[in-house]
């Protein structure tokens, strides 16, 4: 959960220049690489190349440049995929230590920011296997950050990276310490507008219309089945979003096995054509509702998917954002084993 969190929400990075020529130098090791490696380094809010990494036996050649300004950035494999994340090029010797078979950063140190991550993939990287523990945790690490660098494009990009695992108004409160100049951002302000929409549609909070079509093209909303006696399993998805293909097997699981004791499930396609969400119904045997061309980014803020949300009978919204076991945990209480 924790890499997928940081696999599909690294897109919303917000940065913002500081108006500085750097120079910056990057080295390190890297585990599970061929013994002529080639890795990119890639401005992530930019897309542009910083540079190109060459691997010999397991070590980074040190690799030096100047940028204009400080930069977040990943590392690519071959045809930029396998991204790596996350580290800040800036002012001085950034030193990594990055596995390419798992995909994440080991360890990462050298200048004064990156030194401050280091605490953060600690516990990323950890075996806490309490998600309350490790939110409060991130909170704790990622807010002190913020506090000390208010203008670093370092806060903004923590802010945007996290904001899944805080509740809005831990997120808002974290934006509200960032420089005039930065909370003005584009990506701010589009980030404060979503975080508000979840606000407004957080658990406890009756449920907002949501109209579509049907796949044969007829009008449909989410009234149709919320707030109507049942509980029902709504599932944000995609045809482009590879990780809502490998949780729907899991999903059609638990509506068969829960459907005669009373759950409903729908699906909900995110920024999809009908004609390849059909195509993904017919190939994966989705039997359960759903509805297409609906705007649920403006609704309930869903930045992210695959997204869920779990409404009681009454049509009031009992959870958010529950994947995989969590949601079997979550429907256990209510129907049982």
């Amino acid at each position: 959960m924790k890499q997928t969190i940081i696999t599909i929400l690294l897109a919303l990075v917000a940065v913002a220049g500081q108006g500085q020529s750097i120079n910056w130098k990057l080295e390190g090791t890297v585990k599970n690489a061929a013994p002529t490696d080639t890795l990119s380094v890639i401005d992530m809010e930019k897309q542009r190349s910083v540079a190109t990494l060459l691997v010999r036996d397991g070590k980074i050649v040190p690799t030096s440049g100047t940028l204009d300004e400080p930069a977040v950035c990943g590392i690519a494999k071959e045809g930029r995929r396998g991204w790596i994340i996350a580290f800040v090029i800036e002012e001085g010797t950034v030193n990594i230590s990055i596995d390419l078979e798992k995909g994440y950063v080991q360890q990462i140190g050298g200048t004064p920011v990156n030194n401050e991550l280091a605490e953060l993939f600690r516990e990323q990287n950890s075996n806490n296997s309490d998600q309350t523990s490790y939110n409060q945790n991130m909170f704790k690490i990622v807010s002190g950050i913020v506090e000390k660098h208010p203008g670093h494009i370092v806060s903004p990009f923590l802010i945007s990276l996290c904001k899944s695992i805080y509740t809005p108004s831990e997120s808002l409160d974290l934006i509200a310490k960032l420089s005039p100049e930065l909370q003005a951002s584009l990506e701010m302000e589009r980030l404060k507008e979503s975080l508000t929409l979840v606000q407004e549609t957080e658990e406890g909070k009756m449920f907002k219309e949501l109209a579509g079509e049907t796949p044969d093209g007829k009008p449909t909303a989410l009234s149709d089945f919320v707030g109507r006696g049942n509980y029902v399993l709504t599932d944000f998805w995609a045809s482009w979003c590879g990780p809502c293909k490998e949780e729907i097997p899991y999903v059609i699981k638990l509506y068969e096995k829960y459907k005669d004791k009373g759950l409903k499930v729908i699906g909900i396609t995110v920024s999809d054509t009908p004609e390849k969400s059909d195509s993904i119904v017919k190939q994966m045997g989705i039997t359960f509702p759903q509805i297409y061309k609906s705007t649920p980014m403006s609704i309930y803020g869903v930045t992210a998917i695959p997204h869920t949300i779990l409404f009681a009978p009454d049509g009031k919204i009992l959870k958010r954002g529950l994947r995989g076991e969590n949601i079997e945990k979550e429907l256990e209480k209510i129907f049982g084993e």
